[in-house]
């Protein structure tokens, strides 16, 4: 038990009689602000439940609302403050500790989230919504039996909820156990049959079983139920192409890009197969992609090149926004890079406006575009600062549509790295580009420009006492 000092107990007492003399709000004004929430009166709301916080800084009804009002307005790092308030003010309410899991998972604080949704369970134990929110977190976190087990707990005390299988669906999809997957999306849609999310993921599940007639009837089931539904609209898309139907499945694709032009694989997808319609290319199978691409048997040494550095290029990527590699060890999120350092908060740098950023990106493009002898399509742009014990584990730069049997876009993916500080090298882990399979060791320089196909694994660890600063690009051969 802590000793409390003399200080430290003065300030306990005082706190505690400034609790009692503390009246509570009205319940008329508790009822009127429960009713404005509801309705969707949020500037109300917001006003009165910030009256009561001041006035009643100790009632955690005030500090509840008010997190779920900042929650529904998209102030998310302020409504993570208003539900800790209420956790400190109520710590036995599972609900409060639910509302602040959510704010900590939109946050990316996904350990956080996993802690507060496990104490809300264990105030509640049939909290059939946070165990679903707990499935959630966990398959974000990568998971994946954790989850399935969390959904199943949430189906066996709710079996009338409708997200649990849904998301269940989507879990077993990921561990390849599709004939559960597709019972599981059917069972989301029989309790909401009006489930728009449901029949899609029905249909990405029919579609990996080969049963392309089902899977369109899906995603046309999806787009009836919300016109808008950019994902089915690319879906679908895929799923025309596959049958022959490749005007209409590009019209789809197009469709998906102009309701959600940030929906990133639907940008991809479309580049790629009108490039391949334009080199008459409307039948093919893995086989006939792979022996026309650049894969690592084709492209077995990295290109090196060399490119000078602008002075005020690194200044510029300090000033930009970016996230501490640590919130990837602490939440144990899906990326390679670890340790001291910081990255870009996006995929997107060469979108920046930036005279600076805009000439690397013009010069970048040229290269690729020479190196892989065609036009090319750039899908990730970032920048990474590593510090003392920075770096990133054994990867490759495939994504989910990249392992797409039918599409087959990884072999058609590059990625680039091009080195602006390679730091302090006299250490003994300098930062060396490793290459597996085969294994190659690559020591930067300054102004060093490396590409090698995204389908080969490397790694590097760095340990020097300076910076060592790079930016990566991901990119697609619109040649086949």
């Amino acid at each position: 038990m802590k000793i409390l000092t003399l200080s430290e107990k003065r300030k306990q007492i005082a706190e505690a009689k400034k609790r009692k003399k503390a009246k509570s709000p009205s319940q008329e004004e508790l009822i009127r602000l429960l009713e404005q929430y509801q309705t969707g009166q949020y500037d109300d709301a917001e006003k009165l439940a910030v009256y009561i916080t001041q006035e009643f800084p100790y009632h955690h009804f005030g500090w509840k609302i008010l997190g779920a009002i900042l929650g529904q307005t998209s102030r998310i790092s302020e409504a993570v403050n208003a539900n800790q308030k209420s956790v400190e003010l109520a710590p036995q309410d599972p609900e409060t500790r639910y509302n602040l899991g959510i704010m900590l998972q939109k946050l990316g604080r996904l350990a956080e989230a996993e802690a507060s949704y496990r104490q809300a369970i264990e105030l509640k134990s049939d909290y059939a919504l946070a165990l679903n929110n707990l499935g959630i977190t966990l398959k974000e976190l990568g998971r994946l039996a954790e989850a399935e087990a969390s959904y199943r707990q949430a189906i066996a005390l709710k079996p009338d909820f409708a997200e649990p299988p849904y998301n269940l669906g989507i879990t077993l999809q990921e561990l390849g156990r599709l004939a559960d997957a597709e019972a599981s999306s059917r069972q989301a849609i029989a309790l909401k049959p009006d489930y728009a999310l449901a029949h899609n993921n029905l249909g990405i599940t029919l579609k990996e079983l080969g049963r392309l007639a089902e899977a369109e009837a899906s995603y046309r089931q999806a787009i009836a139920l919300k016109p808008d539904y950019a994902e089915a609209h690319s879906n679908l898309g895929v799923v025309l192409h596959m049958n022959g139907d490749i005007d209409s499945g590009l019209k789809s694709l197009e469709k998906a890009n102009n309701i959600d032009p940030d929906l990133q694989n639907s940008h991809i997808i479309l580049a790629m197969l009108k490039a391949r319609k334009a080199l008459g290319i409307t039948e093919f199978s893995a086989d006939n992609i792979s022996n026309l691409s650049h894969s690592s048997e084709q492209f077995p040494q990295p290109v090196i090149l060399n490119r000078a550095i602008e002075a005020e290029l690194i200044s510029s990527l300090y000033k930009m926004k970016s996230i501490e590699l640590t919130k990837f060890d602490n939440n144990s999120i899906s990326d390679p890079r670890f340790g001291i350092g910081k990255c870009s908060r996006d995929f997107k740098l060469f979108k920046d406006d930036s005279p600076t950023i805009k000439s690397v990106a013009e010069d970048l493009t040229i290269i690729m575009r020479k190196v892989v002898k065609s036009d090319i399509y750039i899908s990730e742009s970032f920048f990474n600062i590593f510090g003392a014990g920075g770096g990133s584990t054994p990867h490759k730069h495939l994504g989910k549509i990249d392992a797409d049997e039918y599409l087959n876009f990884g072999k058609q993916k590059y990625s680039l790295v091009y080195y602006l500080s390679v730091g302090d090298q006299n250490c003994i882990d300098p930062g060396i580009l490793k290459l597996y399979e085969p294994s190659e060791d690559i020591l930067p320089y300054e102004g060093m420009i490396a590409i090698f196909p995204a389908d080969r694994k490397h790694s590097s660890i760095y340990g020097g006492k300076k910076d060592r600063v790079m930016i990566g690009v991901n990119f697609y051969s619109l040649n086949c």
